[in-house]
Order: structure tokens, then C-alpha cells, then sequence
């Protein structure tokens, strides 16, 4: 039987310090100015101690708070809980009804503001660490009942969402524009993305080394091959299996190889507007896989780079499986939060 152990933020009934300085003007004469009883919705507190200073400078008064409460009437700890119940699948009536169960009452739209904060607080995480390569992927979705097109980049080691941003990943000059701070700031060498033309051209812009995920390069090639093999003739069908055996091998010498294999099938013409013929398309296919050989096998040559995009697949899909058993998202922001809380994994 599997146990989870959650760690949630503690909360403490009183404060057991006192502030270094005035929180308005920084000056560090302070005056204690009495202490009041706060009520706060937690799951084992009612109720805290919260002590009032008074600055000897410019006379304002503030409230020092006791470790997980801030001004809100739920403690940090209650918010977290919210947002983990509605991360795990419950509905935010759900989660309200849950909480009622304990004898803690919430609204519904108070468990979506709690994951909304999470998710800010998730975004704005700094300072990130230093990584060499970066997963970059596509995320499709619905607001407020239209489609709607996100890029994500993902660190591939961990799996932890690094940047979300409202961007098709097909707009080249946008990917690009929102990748270069993140390239310096992180110090990126090498992006990993699906088979996708654009996102060669955006790793070409920046300046990056390119791999393409193993997975979607044997899916879309096997896929191909599939289709030629009852229409090729029987001659090149020798040609079908070297290919298919290449790729799954990645060789070094694979590009000249592959490049004879293209000398050596017969060049045909494809007349515009006609259907390219099977041999056409085995020829393009060849010497496709012959100029881009250095993305499918980069991870051969640097140990950091892995063979796949899993790691951001992963956080999309734990995002997809979220995203329908919710009506939808009647906002960008909304998106954009369900996203940065489903992605990440854990709280």
C-alpha cells in the first residue's frame, strides 16, 4: 500500500520574533503597540496571535504576523492544502465541500484563487538554475470556448515547467523574441523539440545545437514507410529496410550513406498540383534524413542531451488529463494558472 507524505507549510498560533525594521520607511526603532486575536480558516487553528508595532520615525503602525498567516483570513497552509486537492482532480465545489466536511469553511472561487496564487508563485520562482539544454513543445486548449495555442519550455532533466508563454509555437519571430532572454539568462546550448520545421528554424535563430526527439522521429518515419511499402516497387524495397534500420542505429556514417542511397534511386519529376509517386517520396524522405542527421543523433555526442522529450510531454500531459475534467478556462490568466499548477507535478 502506497503512503504520500505531504509536507505542508507550518503555522505557528503566535509570532516568535519580531521585525527588524519598519516595513513603510525601513527604520529599526520600533515600539510593540499591543497585540490582537485573529480569526483565520486553517485546518487545525481558529484562531492566532498577531502583535502591532508602532516605527519611532514616521509613526505608522503594522501588524506582525505569526509564521504561515498573512493578512488573508486563510492560512498559507489551508491554500496550499486547496490547491494540491484541486491539482489532484477535485473540482473547486469540491474541494469547498471537503474542507466543510472539517469544519472549515471556503467558497468554491476561494480554492481557485488559492491555485491562482500558487501558479503566480510557481512562475514567478527566482532565482532558476543555470541549465545547458531546454525542452520546447506546443500545448493546445480551449478559452472561453475558442481554440487556443501555448508554448511551453520545460527543464529536461527535472521536468519542472521554466516558462509558459501565450505564443503559437508555429510563430517563429514570437518563439524566438521570448526564448533569447531565457537563452542568456540561463546559459541554453541545446533545444529539444518534436520533428517540427519551425522549431528547427527558432534553435537556428538563437544560435542553439538542435535534437529531435527520438519518438517522434521513428513514429513519422515508420509511419511513412508503412505507406510505401505496398506501393514501392519490389526493386527498391531493400531500400525501405536500410532506412528503417538507420534510424533506428543512428550511425555516424549515416549521412553518406544516405545520400547514396539517394544517388542511386531514380530521379522523377512531380508535376504541380499531381501526386507525388511512391518513389518521389522515398527519394525526399532519404535525402531529408541525409541533411538532418546531426539533430537525430546530437544526443550520441553529449551525454546532457537526452533521446527524447518526455520530460515536457509528461508535464503536458499531466496538464491534459487536468484540463478535462474542468468545464474550461474563461480566461488567458486562467489557462495560464491551471498550467503552471499541473505542470510542475507537486506542490
Amino acid at each position: 500500500m502506497a503512503i504520500i507524505t505531504l509536507r505542508l507549510m507550518a503555522v505557528n498560533s503566535h509570532p516568535e520574533d519580531r521585525p527588524t525594521a519598519c516595513r513603510y520607511c525601513g527604520h529599526s526603532v520600533l515600539q510593540k503597540w499591543g497585540t490582537v486575536t485573529k480569526p483565520v480558516r486553517d485546518s487545525q487553528l481558529q484562531q492566532v496571535l498577531v502583535h502591532r508595532y508602532c516605527c519611532a520615525k514616521c509613526q505608522r503602525t503594522f501588524r506582525h504576523y505569526p509564521q504561515g498567516i498573512e493578512r488573508a483570513d486563510q492560512s498559507l497552509r489551508l491554500q496550499q492544502l486547496a490547491a494540491l486537492c484541486w491539482q489532484f482532480g477535485f473540482s473547486t465545489r469540491n474541494v469547498s465541500g471537503l474542507f466543510q466536511a472539517f469544519g472549515v469553511t471556503l467558497a468554491h472561487m476561494s480554492v481557485w484563487r488559492d491555485v491562482q496564487a500558487r501558479a503566480e508563485s510557481l512562475s514567478q520562482r527566482h532565482p532558476r538554475p543555470p541549465m545547458r539544454v531546454l525542452g520546447l513543445d506546443g500545448v493546445y486548449g480551449r478559452v472561453a470556448g475558442q481554440p487556443h495555442a501555448a508554448t511551453v519550455a520545460v527543464d529536461p532533466g527535472n521536468g519542472q515547467l521554466i516558462s509558459l508563454a501565450q505564443i503559437d509555437e508555429h510563430a517563429v519571430a514570437q518563439v524566438v523574441a521570448w526564448l533569447k532572454p531565457l537563452v542568456v539568462e540561463l546559459g541554453i546550448e541545446v533545444l529539444v523539440t518534436d520533428d517540427l520545421n519551425e522549431a528547427a528554424q527558432v534553435a537556428e535563430q538563437l544560435g542553439l545545437q538542435h535534437q529531435v526527439c527520438q519518438f517522434h522521429l521513428l513514429r513519422w518515419v515508420e509511419r511513412l514507410l508503412r505507406e510505401l511499402q505496398s506501393d514501392i516497387q519490389s526493386e527498391w524495397g531493400w531500400v525501405l529496410e536500410r532506412v528503417r534500420q538507420l534510424v533506428k542505429e543512428l550511425p555516424a556514417a549515416g549521412p553518406q550513406e544516405l545520400f547514396a542511397l539517394y544517388e542511386q534511386l531514380p530521379a522523377e519529376r512531380k508535376a504541380r498540383g499531381a501526386r507525388a509517386s511512391p518513389l518521389y517520396r522515398l527519394r525526399q524522405l532519404v535525402l531529408r534524413l541525409s541533411e538532418h542527421w546531426d539533430r537525430y543523433r546530437l544526443y550520441q555526442e553529449r551525454s546532457d542531451v537526452p533521446r527524447t522529450n518526455n520530460r515536457t510531454e509528461q508535464a503536458i500531459g499531466r496538464w491534459r488529463t487536468r484540463s478535462r475534467s474542468v468545464r474550461g478556462f474563461k480566461s488567458d490568466s486562467g489557462f495560464q494558472s491551471a498550467f503552471w499548477v499541473c505542470a510542475n507535478g507537486s506542490l
